[in-house]
């Protein structure tokens, strides 16, 4: 459970296609041991459906993610426009527990009518996030690399090459000719 939980249990009484809006804000959300989304703000909506209420968050805030190329960390924000059903587990009327829908992995309310939508929150912001972060001031310049053999002397000079990687070599050392001929 999360810090954004909504008691539905009025709405969940009401008819289908009813609907209630609620605006939140929050310090920070654990996304896993070292992941945190910060200065959270948002609203979501929920529509009275069959089997429980049809979440639409709209919510935005910021990561603190290590950047791919100088290790250093920046702030990279987060804006979200989620929709995902919340099922009932637990008959609003009669209290009698309800049968799982048949779609894959879905949401659930609490025994107590409650929509924690947190755990929405943390999953989709999770599949939001680069794989590689690059800051946004080492976006726009290009990557140069330079590899040093271990049979590399000082000088310079390069020891036997394994004939196999004489393609790479002449592709690499063509890149940096075409490159720098670009850049004149």
């Amino acid at each position: 459970m999360t810090q954004f939980k909504f008691n539905v249990a009025q709405l969940l009484r009401e008819n289908i296609g009813t609907r209630r809006d609620y605006t939140f804000t929050e310090d920070q959300l654990r996304l896993d041991e070292t992941l945190i989304l910060h200065n959270i703000q948002g609203n979501v909506r929920f529509t009275r459906t069959t089997t429980g209420v049809f979440a639409q968050i709209s919510t935005q805030g910021v990561v603190r993610l290590v950047c791919v190329r100088s290790l250093e960390e920046f702030d990279y924000a987060i804006e979200l426009n989620i929709n995902e059903e919340i099922h009932s587990v637990v008959d609003v009327f009669t209290g009698v527990s309800l049968s799982q829908p048949d779609e894959e992995d879905p949401f659930f309310l609490t025994e107590n009518h409650m929509a924690d939508i947190g755990e929405i929150i943390r999953e989709y912001t999770l599949l939001e996030l680069p794989l590689s972060p690059i800051a946004e001031a080492y976006r726009d310049r290009p990557v140069h690399y330079t590899v040093q053999s271990a049979d590399s002397d000082e000088s310079g000079e390069e020891g036997d090459i394994d004939a196999r990687l004489q393609v790479l070599k002449a592709w690499a050392e063509q890149h940096i000719k075409n490159s720098d001929s670009n850049s004149s």
